[in-house]
């Protein structure tokens, strides 16, 4: 019932739509979750330090499973695990630029998937 030609897609660039809206509300609640985590771990020690080690062992963990798939969100969150743990001691100037990394990296994920939702607007013609 599928290779029916009236089941089949008539436009070709919306095979992919899934994948893409996937991509665009992945980046935009990442930045989000990245931003409130950042800013509640700086204030609230305990659950910086907490969220901080969990997500850097466990972004360890994702490398050790040796999956082409787990390599780049493995480091990513290892970045972030180390500069929130970095962040939360307060050891001076390295935990301001632990901080400030981390707000522009949740800014740069919002950014990045609201400029990936326009492109995707763009394309399929509705802008």
């Amino acid at each position: 019932m599928s290779n029916e030609p009236e089941w089949r897609d008539a436009n070709p660039n919306t095979e992919n739509l899934p994948n893409k809206g996937r991509t665009v509300i992945l980046f935009i609640v990442a930045g989000i979750a990245l931003g409130i985590l950042t800013i509640f771990g700086m204030r609230i020690r305990p659950l910086g330090l907490t969220v901080g080690s969990f997500t850097f062992f466990y972004g360890i963990m994702m490398l050790l499973r040796r999956r082409q798939l787990n390599y780049k969100p493995g480091l990513a969150l290892i970045a972030c695990g180390f500069l929130l743990l970095l962040a939360n001691p307060r050891f001076g100037v390295v935990a301001g630029f632990a901080g400030y990394f981390l707000v522009v990296g949740a800014i740069g994920l919002v950014a990045f998937g609201l400029i990936k939702a326009i492109k995707l607007a763009w394309e399929l013609g509705k802008f």
